[in-house]
């Protein structure tokens, strides 16, 4: 079984050929915490990633770190690394082994907060590793969370009330958040991804566990994947090590 998170490191992939600006929000939820900020600069198939390197690594590399500055600045730990790749997939979920990452931050939406997260549970024995993480955020934050479940059938509906009420407790008795910024949801639904998608409406930022050993077999299905691809809200995906 996983241990339970202690100063989690968070890998931030960012478009290196489009990158913008990390929202005040971001920057807000993250500083506390150790970060390495990832530019993955897509190069097309046709194209050798040595020569666009060439042609836009000095660029790529100076926006990176300058994002990589702002999470400093507000008393994050960073590193920064930018990565030519013709797979931004596969080069999310190297640089996540290659830095021992927790988590890892998905695209998404990033609106004026981030106060209210959603926290999808299955009862897996990532279970320690994600209320560690959850229970981290929080306190170095304002923020509040909704441990929910899913259930499609009468039994995994009893056992499901009973998973997140406990992940809740833990939250509370073992993480040290105060009960007012922790609630549970339990419900029945057709489609777990469907039921997740519509609950992220209510929120700002989802966190789950990886359920396959790499991200890249994460990437290719399953009800993580649907959610990435459906959901505008961003998402922490904690690592299953």
């Amino acid at each position: 079984m996983p241990e339970p998170l202690v100063d989690p490191t968070i890998l931030v992939p960012i478009d290196a050929s489009d990158t913008g600006e990390p929202s005040d929000a971001l920057v807000k939820l993250l500083r506390p915490h150790q970060l390495v900020v990832l530019g993955y600069y897509p190069v097309p198939d046709q194209t050798a990633t040595e020569q666009a390197r060439e042609q836009f690594g000095e660029a790529a590399t100076a926006d990176i770190e300058a994002i990589a500055d702002r999470f400093a600045e507000h008393g994050a730990g960073v590193e920064s690394v930018v990565v030519f790749t013709h797979d931004r997939s596969q080069t999310i979920d190297n640089i996540a082994a290659e830095y021992d990452a927790d988590a890892v931050l998905t695209p998404g939406i990033v609106g004026d907060t981030l106060d209210r997260i959603l926290v999808p549970v299955r009862g897996d024995s990532n279970l320690a590793r994600i209320l560690g993480f959850v229970g981290g955020l929080l306190r170095g934050s304002d923020a509040t969370a909704t441990m929910y479940h899913v259930a499609d059938a009468e039994a995994d509906a009893s056992h499901g009330e009973l998973l997140v009420r406990g992940a809740a407790d833990r939250l509370t008795e073992d993480e040290g958040i105060e009960g007012h910024r922790v609630d549970w949801r339990n419900e029945r639904a057709g489609s777990t991804a469907d039921a997740i998608i519509e609950a992220a409406e209510e929120y700002d930022l989802l966190i789950v566990g990886e359920s396959e050993p790499s991200l890249t077999e994460r990437i290719l299905g399953d009800v993580t994947d649907t959610v990435i691809d459906k959901s505008s809200d961003p998402l922490l995906i904690v690592r299953n090590r």
